[in-house]
């Protein structure tokens, strides 16, 4: 939860420094890729259909990243944190219940509904006293998380381990947009300062890319779903603060109070099983 919250405020950092959201997305993948080459080579290439692959890798690839990254540029972390992880939910719910046919019960529309409150309260906020132009980084925030729902829930319908998708997204933003940005994309890479580039290298690709994917992937399998998603539910209020100190961007009371509700609706949405029951089938083996 850490280290989204602060992959959050790195993506605003550099989303309003010289380098552009083509130029971060290149560092991200490849730093992450060329990480993930060893285990690349030494892990046998998982076997799913071509679209499947391709769904995966662009859901919490480059375009999500562009996404992100393109909504940092427009708005600030609040709001990022705010419309991500508030609007993450509720499209992973409407995907579930559509593709998958999960039921939606009572807790989970009432969160619902909360999640949506206060993501329009923060719209309405940028569109009453923002800047010109937030609403833009709004509709990208809500592409952001609607690729991230979808990227989690067919990870999970399809049976997905976490290695398996960590090879296929970084694997192939390697192989294709690596490249792609290298040749054909705009770049002020040259013209950026190396603590910059290395600032942007290191976070997303080694911290956020690498290192939190398999880390949130094993607090699900330790902890469940439900206890994992309660506990990065804190990440827009983490992302917030520590936006205070780094950047300077301080929140206005709307966008505080839609913070609360958000993180108030994902815990309702999570339901009253939150804190009842064994976490998961690999943690009740390690329980003395």
């Amino acid at each position: 939860m850490l280290l989204f919250a602060g992959m959050l405020v790195v993506s605003r950092f550099g989303a309003t420094s010289s380098l552009t959201v083509y130029d971060m997305a290149g560092l991200r993948f490849g730093v992450a890729g060329v990480c993930t080459l060893p285990i690349i080579l030494r892990m046998r290439w998982p076997r799913l259909e071509l679209w499947k692959v391709l769904v995966i890798a662009a859901t919490s690839g480059s375009p999500f990243a562009l996404f992100l990254f393109g909504g940092m540029s427009f708005a600030p972390v609040a709001h990022g944190g705010i419309v991500i992880n508030g609007a993450m939910p509720v499209f992973a719910a409407l995907l579930g219940w559509v593709v998958f046919q999960n039921r939606l019960g009572g807790w989970r529309i009432v969160g619902i509904l909360m999640i949506v409150a206060g993501v329009a309260a923060t719209g309405w906020d940028a569109l009453a006293n923002g800047l010109p132009g937030q609403w833009r980084g709004h509709l990208l925030f809500l592409g952001a998380a609607a690729c991230n729902a979808t990227f989690l829930t067919t990870v999970r319908g399809w049976g997905i381990t976490a290695l398996q998708s960590l090879i296929i997204v970084n694997g192939v933003n390697l192989a294709l947009y690596v490249p792609f940005w290298l040749l054909f994309l705009p770049s002020n890479l040259a013209a950026t300062p190396w603590p910059e580039i290395a600032l942007q290298g290191v976070y997303q690709g080694i911290v956020a890319a690498f290192f939190a994917s398999i880390m949130i992937a094993h607090a699900a399998r330790m902890l469940g779903g439900m206890r994992q998603a309660a506990i990065m539910s804190g990440a827009p209020a983490v992302a917030v603060l520590i936006a205070i100190p780094a950047l300077g961007e301080i929140p206005s009371s709307i966008s505080i109070i839609g913070v609360v509700v958000v993180t108030a609706g994902i815990l309702v949405a999570l339901g009253p099983g939150l804190l009842s029951g064994i976490a998961s089938p690999a943690a009740a083996k390690l329980k003395p």
